[in-house]
């Protein structure tokens, strides 16, 4: 079957992504690219941006429709375009076959967004989301059946580690402004008394006082984030969202870089680490616990070396594009059944 490719974050004509590792002729995918920035870091979504999806939006399924080679789904991602495309396949009555990467409300809204999802989405055939527990919640919340729901892990293309430790000046690292708990991260550092680095859009620490020894870099490309998680001692992904899943993008890049990782347990964490074998997991909000993990791996050179090697070899193994393709591909044979 052909697929319209409506995704946020591809802009160039041609892009690695998991359907380059689904067999030749089962499915043929035709990119739509974007013409605007996604910014995955923002706290909400302006009218400008709103605008552009609906832009974008419409492109995929004009070209959709359009394409003369019928039957033609659409492949799209995270919860603006699916919404739009939602409501343009039951606008017009159709049962075009879409399916949604990476759904992720961010937080759970109320009001005129929680309609207009739920209008949305009603015509959206499958939402892939990246922990089990948001199956359940954003069935309940969203008022759609279960089944149209579907967890699959999160997927990169494989890292390969470059850099060694930062050894004359260590640092703890916490990258990610989505939901992050960096209130209870800055306090663990000033108990420890541990030079750290936060990478984050400003407004994720508003209200908050950074101590003298902890710094805040912004707008760093991906490579330097990539670098500063290889040099870091200890890497962090505090987060405060009982709700739906965040950090997942931290976690997964830190453990194919071969490094340990420190995270909050919860929705976004639990499909990922687990606890002593491939990182560690601290209760939410509990400063004493992310402190004495910090100081835990701080201070052990060899326990970051195995949790660092076993987390890229389970991140190799089960978060790649590759790992992904099949399981994508049979969520997408299903919906060109008519199976949603």
């Amino acid at each position: 079957m052909r697929w319209k490719i409506v995704y946020p974050s591809q802009r160039a004509p041609r892009m690695p992504w998991m359907t380059d590792h689904i067999p030749p002729g089962r499915h043929v995918f035709d990119l739509i690219p974007a013409d605007y920035a996604h910014d995955r870091s923002r706290p909400r979504t302006s009218a400008r941006q709103w605008l552009d999806y609906l832009r974008h939006a419409w492109r995929g399924w004009r070209a959709a429709a359009r394409d003369p080679r019928q039957p033609v789904g659409i492949v799209t991602a995270f919860p603006q375009l699916p919404v739009f495309l939602g409501l343009f396949n039951r606008l017009t009555g159709g049962r075009r076959p879409i399916l949604c990467w990476s759904f992720n409300l961010g937080r759970a809204y109320g009001g005129w967004r929680a309609r207009l999802a739920r209008a949305g989405l009603a015509g959206v055939g499958r939402l892939v989301v990246h922990s089990r527990r948001e199956v359940e919640s954003y069935a309940a919340l969203l008022g759609l059946p279960r089944e149209r729901f579907v967890f699959l892990p999160f997927s990169v293309r494989p890292l390969a580690p470059s850099l060694p430790e930062e050894e004359e000046a260590p640092f703890v690292l916490a990258m990610g402004t989505a939901r992050r708990d960096y209130a209870t991260l800055l306090r663990a550092l000033a108990r420890l008394g541990l030079p750290g680095v936060i990478v984050a859009g400003p407004h994720a620490l508003e209200g908050l006082e950074l101590p003298a020894h902890v710094a805040l870099r912004s707008h760093l490309s991906l490579e330097e984030c990539h670098a500063l998680a290889q040099r870091a001692r200890v890497n962090v992904v505090p987060v405060d969202n009982d709700s739906t899943a965040s950090g997942q993008v931290t976690i997964v890049e830190t453990m194919m870089l071969g490094r340990a990782v420190v995270a909050t347990r919860g929705i976004g964490s639990e499909d990922y680490v687990a606890d002593g074998e491939t990182g560690l997991l601290v209760p939410p909000r509990d400063e004493a616990a992310l402190a004495a993990a910090i100081l835990r791996l701080w201070e052990d050179a060899a326990l970051r070396r195995r949790l660092g090697e076993a987390a890229r070899a389970h991140a190799l193994a089960h978060f790649t594009f590759e790992a992904s393709a099949a399981p994508l591909a049979a969520e997408l044979d299903r919906l060109a059944r008519g199976e949603w």
